[in-house]
């Protein structure tokens, strides 16, 4: 059976919490590696870095904001099609 709609998932929160449990013991392991790739090859070290701050740092979203401005002199051929428009009524 299906849980409710908007109840925790008790199996996602204990996996997280395990794997938060994990990654804080294997902390220093994890800085000793990192140190070790930065000194055999710097561009190998910031692909790994490049690809943890996804997991800590917010994705950028890119914003579109599209603002009409009304025109405070309207175009010079303006007049030239009201023009026409008199002489044809």
């Amino acid at each position: 059976m299906p849980r409710k709609k908007g109840s925790p998932n008790k199996v996602t929160s204990e996996v997280k919490e395990l794997m938060s449990s994990l990654m804080s013991s294997e902390l220093h392991h994890i800085q000793t590696a990192l140190e070790e790739v930065r000194n055999v090859d710097a561009f190998k070290y910031l692909q790994i870095m490049s690809k943890l701050l996804a997991f800590v740092l917010p994705k950028a979203v890119e914003e579109h904001t599209l603002t009409i401005n009304s025109p405070t002199h309207p175009p010079s051929w303006f007049n030239e099609t009201e023009e026409v428009k008199e002489d044809t009524v």
